[in-house]
């Protein structure tokens, strides 16, 4: 795709899972979306929009009619991964809000123009991406937080205990967690717990005991319950899955 495409879109029910090389944006105008990203999953409504990134697999399910922004950007503008530059779910702020009005309204007004598009996906990209060079003290306060957590990962850990990592206050934490990542500390530590286990059922050796130790759950039924609950699967289903794309190999 060479040029970039602002759409209102409806959805509603289950669009099945698919995938595009180029990145996209989906915002709300009404209603809510679930989107399943593969290892990562949330809700696109009134305070969080998502982030697509290209080649990434995803599914869309709408419980009633909604509509939506959907920012179609080229390939050529080198976007890079949600992790590095704009985060999967990201919270909507003011101005995003006010660019969302804006295009709703125009763009079932008029026909949009090459310019407009372009300027207006600029707009919105300088709102929801991060300033690599100059991280505020929310964003450095997260990045902190997940690196503590990732050292951590093994380990008993509270949310006191990352939020002395990060340098601030449980409340505020929270708060610079649900801003800058659209989820929680707690969310956030459950997610990649979820994640390494998933990585370790990859290889045969490991028990699904041995991975919820090494993972940062107390047991096999705490992995059990948790991926149950989050992912709605199990680490057996999960392993069968991986080692049959894998013929086996670790």
């Amino acid at each position: 795709m060479n040029e970039t495409v602002v759409e209102i879109r409806r959805y509603s029910g289950e669009v099945e899972r698919h995938q595009h090389d180029y990145p996209q944006v989906v915002l709300p105008v009404s209603g809510a979306l679930e989107i399943d990203l593969g290892h990562r999953s949330g809700r696109v409504s009134g305070s969080t929009g998502v982030f697509v990134s290209a080649g990434c697999q995803h599914a869309f399910y709408a419980k009633q009619t909604g509509s939506f922004v959907v920012l179609d950007l080229p390939s050529r503008l080198g976007i890079r991964e949600p992790d590095e530059d704009i985060p999967a779910f990201f919270a909507i702020g003011r101005e995003v809000h006010g660019l969302i009005d804006y295009m709703a309204v125009l763009a079932t007004s008029q026909e949009l123009s090459a310019s407009l598009r372009h300027a207006w996906s600029t707009l919105l990209l300088d709102r929801i991406a991060p300033a690599r060079d100059r991280p505020d003290r929310a964003e450095l306060a997260v990045r902190r937080a997940t690196a503590f957590m990732q050292r951590k990962l093994a380990d008993p850990i509270r949310i006191a205990d990352i939020a002395e990592a990060a340098g601030m206050s449980p409340t505020r934490l929270h708060e610079a967690f649900t801003r800058r990542r659209a989820t929680t500390p707690h969310a956030h530590l459950v997610a990649m717990r979820l994640d390494a286990a998933e990585r370790l059922l990859a290889d045969p050796r490991l028990s699904i005991a041995d991975i919820a130790i090494f993972s940062g759950h107390s047991d096999q039924s705490a992995l059990t319950r948790a991926m149950r609950r989050e992912r709605n699967s199990t680490p057996a289903e999960i392993r069968r899955n991986l080692l049959g794309r894998t013929g086996g190999k670790a």
